[in-house]
Parts: C-alpha cells; sequence; structure tokens
C-alpha cells in the first residue's frame, strides 16, 4: 500500500498513490485524487437539504439514578434534519414520548423521561455544548452528510487504502498538528463509511460506523448508524431509519425548543452544572 500525504488545498491538491490491488484488477475502482473524492462527496451531500425519517433508537448509556451501572433504551420514533442547523429526534414507548433531542441554530436539548423526567439544554456553541455527551456540532458530523469544506491553508492529510479513501482534518494545539475529524471514504462509492471526531487536543470524541445505505428516490442514504461518544463515561447509540423521504416537508416548529410538562431543566452553560451522565 502506498499513502498520499499532502496538505489539501480547494486551489492545488497532490495527486494520491495507488494502494495495491487484491485479486482482478477490476474488483477494486482506480484511485481518485482528493480534489475529485472531495468534489464526489459535497455533490452527495448536497443533494440531501431534508430529511423525514421513521427511526429505532438504542441507547446505551450510564445510569444517572445509580453509579456505575448502566440503562438501556429501545424506542421507536422520527428523525428530521433541514439543513444547514436543525436536527430533531425523538421516541416512544407503548404510544409515550420518553426522549427527544433537538438542536437550532440557537439551542440544543435532550429531554429523557423515565426516571428523571428532565432537560439539558444550552446555546448552540456555548460552554455547555462540550459538556453535552451528545454534543449537536458532533451529532450533525456523525450523520456524514453534510459537505466538506476546506480553506486553501487548511492542514489535512489524505490517505489510499486499499478499500478507503481516509481524510484527516487537523488543527494546531499545543505547537502541533491534531486531528480533528477523520471521515473514511468506500473507494468504490466515495460515501462515508465512518466518522472519528476530536476534541481541541486531539483526544476521541466519538466514532460514528455508517453500517447501511439505501436508495431513498435517486439518492443513497445511511439508513444504519452505530456510534460511540468518548466522554467520563461511554454512550453508544445504534439509529436505524426506516420510510425515509428527502421531498416530504418537515414541520418547522418540531425544531422549536419546548420545555416537557412538568420536566426539570439543567442549563448546562451555567457554571455548577456538570457533563450528562455524570453521577450527581
Amino acid at each position: 500500500m502506498r499513502s498520499a500525504t499532502a496538505i489539501l488545498s480547494l486551489i492545488a491538491l497532490a495527486a494520491a498513490g495507488c494502494g495495491p490491488m487484491r485479486g482482478p484488477a477490476a474488483q477494486v475502482p482506480a484511485a481518485l485524487g482528493p480534489a475529485e473524492v472531495l468534489a464526489a462527496h459535497n455533490a452527495w451531500a448536497d443533494s440531501i437539504q431534508h430529511v423525514w425519517s421513521r427511526a429505532g433508537l438504542m441507547i446505551d448509556m450510564p445510569n444517572p439514578q445509580k453509579q456505575g451501572e448502566r440503562a438501556r433504551y429501545d424506542v421507536d420514533g422520527h428523525l428530521f434534519l433541514r439543513k444547514p442547523e436543525d436536527l430533531y429526534l425523538h421516541g416512544q414507548v407503548m404510544g409515550q414520548e420518553v426522549f427527544a433531542m433537538g438542536m437550532n441554530a440557537e439551542r440544543f436539548w435532550l429531554w429523557v423521561r423515565p426516571k428523571v423526567n428532565k432537560v439539558w439544554t444550552g446555546r448552540r456553541g456555548g460552554r455547555g455544548e462540550r459538556q453535552f455527551v451528545l454534543a449537536a456540532e458532533d451529532l450533525m458530523s456523525a450523520l456524514g452528510m453534510f459537505r466538506i469544506a476546506l480553506g486553501p491553508t487548511d492542514p489535512a492529510t489524505f490517505d489510499v487504502m486499499p478499500a478507503q479513501y481516509v481524510l484527516t482534518q487537523q488543527r494546531e494545539f499545543a505547537g502541533k498538528r491534531v486531528p480533528w475529524r477523520r471521515v473514511w471514504f468506500d473507494r468504490r462509492s466515495v460515501r462515508p463509511v465512518r466518522v472519528d471526531l476530536y476534541d481541541e487536543d486531539g483526544r476521541s470524541l466519538l466514532m460514528a460506523e455508517l453500517l447501511k445505505y439505501e436508495p431513498v428516490g435517486r439518492t443513497d442514504v445511511c439508513m444504519t448508524y452505530r456510534v460511540r461518544f468518548y466522554g467520563s463515561q461511554e454512550v453508544d447509540l445504534v439509529l436505524r431509519l426506516s420510510s425515509a423521504s428527502l421531498l416530504r416537508p418537515v414541520n418547522p416548529k418540531v425544531f422549536e425548543y419546548r420545555l416537557p410538562p412538568d420536566a426539570k431543566e439543567e442549563n448546562l452553560d451555567a457554571e455548577s452544572s456538570e457533563e450528562i451522565g455524570t453521577p450527581k
């Protein structure tokens, strides 16, 4: 395997070397360069502007009531997405809503009803967003369907693997470059199959695997995700979409924040707030 590593630029991009062929040459597409991969990805991402979908969700997270134990939630609901900022995901058990997560340009929130009936919320870009175990910015990136913009001086590396292309975007920390997002693209489809995100000093924040694509109209959409969030304690999430539509309109009111009846609210931007999942 030969690996091409270069500072990526939208103006001038180095050509990537080819990985080794295993089996007949026809089984592995000829390697594309970074500019071609980004152009193909962005054209696909731009073709998806909003999503209406049924959703099955499994969440495995620390039990907020019992230190050292974990809680698992299996729910059915919907995922609504409207680019660039709006997302709403909710789940029901036997017709009762037990979980909801939303975000818009101003605010993000997570509501869990069983046992706690509590909402964690904060401002987009505020101090609480990094305490939010399902950070708004991170979850959007994990979906893999947003365009990737690289400026002329943005540091990044591009590697050609036998079955994937790997793009690692970087940032400066303590005088050195550390990763902040790594995207794995399938060489055949040029669709993202994995997204890794890192915090400001290069430590892992989450790993999202995009496991299964299906055509929705003429557009391939990932229908099964497996996501692991790394914080003081891990949170695992499996999301399965069904009956998805890229044309069915989404009611704008679903992206508005409303405090559920009798729910307690914790402002994650407050100095006294703690990371979700941390026992109190």
